[in-house]
């Protein structure tokens, strides 16, 4: 009761000036504080909870694991940065996981006040020492990767549907990370390996990528439709804007004369596995049948009842005699017999 009426007493003396200083100071703090709804003066903030950490301390620390979202004040996350969590892994390299639900348990434990502004997600993994890439920066390494390759190509390139693990971990802060291709680079879908790197050059770590790369070029077309047997000539080609992904092979519009295999409708991207070569002769052309002796030439129009290439025997029809015989192919106007 003594000790009750000296503090009253102390108290007393302190003087009315000296108690608002100090409830000032309070109420100073809990605005500092980022779990109330006046936590940083601006509300719809957050700390994202990672899926992958690496620490170096004995206990975590809430900045490896965590970091805000919104507009938390600069200061205030310095501090909160720094608070200590649980226990760390004790040796270099081992790991721990966490379930959703422990970390929520451990946060409410450990940081009280901004456990509820906490997004988590489904697993925690921490790692003793060493570096962690998460899925954001494998992504930007592929895509910075992929880019110039893929522009080499000519068009217009596009890259998505990456597919990567959530995080890598590495086994020392000082390792590297390369991407390897594992065939020349094509549109399409595309294999490549993630490669963690030690000093000395060892591959420590191959993780299995892809990504699909589509690729917008101006190829040939049929300006109209072309059926087979028909051989391709300017006049039947247009150059269309088109995605390389989900084509072949394509014409380059220069290298031939090329006829067409099978019927292709207006707007059909010319694909190599679409065209023969032209044969110099073809069946149904009418070409000049020279026969040449010892002392005389002769010439007549005649037939020709199969394709032919230069050099070789085909059969034709003499258009006077309505006779077959079989010629050589000299050119594309002429076939000779003796």
């Amino acid at each position: 009761m003594r000790r009750n009426s000296a503090r009253i007493a102390r108290m007393g003396r302190t003087g009315p000036a000296v108690i608002l200083l100090l409830l000032a100071a309070a109420v100073l703090a809990l605005a500092l504080l980022p779990g109330g709804a006046d936590a940083a003066g601006e509300p719809g903030w957050s700390l994202r909870i990672r899926e992958a950490a690496c620490v170096e301390s004995e206990r975590v620390l809430l900045g490896d694991i965590a970091e805000p979202v919104g507009p938390v004040r600069p200061e205030v996350w310095r501090e909160l940065a720094v608070r200590p969590l649980w226990k760390s892994p004790e040796y270099t390299g081992r790991q721990q996981a966490l379930p959703r639900e422990q970390i929520a348990k451990m946060l409410a434990y450990y940081v009280p006040e901004v456990a509820d502004s906490c997004v988590l997600p489904g697993r925690l993994v921490v790692q003793k020492g060493g570096r962690v890439f998460e899925r954001r920066a494998l992504e930007r390494l592929v895509v910075d990767f992929l880019t110039p390759k893929a522009a080499s190509l000519g068009g217009e390139p596009e890259i998505k549907d990456i597919r990567l693990p959530s995080f890598l971990f590495l086994d020392d802060a000082f390792d590297q990370v390369e991407v390897a291709l594992n065939n020349d680079l094509k549109p399409g879908r595309v294999n490549m390996l993630i490669r963690a790197v030690a000093k000395d050059g060892r591959i420590t770590r191959r993780v299995a990528t892809s990504a699909f790369v589509n690729l917008w070029k101006a190829v040939p077309c049929a300006a109209k439709p072309i059926n087979r047997l028909e051989s391709v000539t300017p006049d039947k080609v247009m150059f269309m804007r088109k995605n390389l992904a989900y084509l072949g092979e394509v014409w380059d519009g220069k290298s031939g004369p090329y006829r067409m295999n099978r019927s292709v409708g207006t707007g059909q991207p010319l694909e190599m596995e679409f065209l023969d070569g032209e044969p110099m002769v073809s069946k149904g052309d009418t070409v000049n049948l020279v026969y040449r002796g010892p002392r005389i030439t002769l010439a007549v129009k005649a037939e020709a009842l199969a394709d032919g290439d230069q050099g070789q025997t085909v059969e034709v029809r003499n258009l006077q005699s309505k006779k077959t015989v079989l010629a050589t192919v000299v050119d594309r106007n002429t076939v000779s017999v003796r």
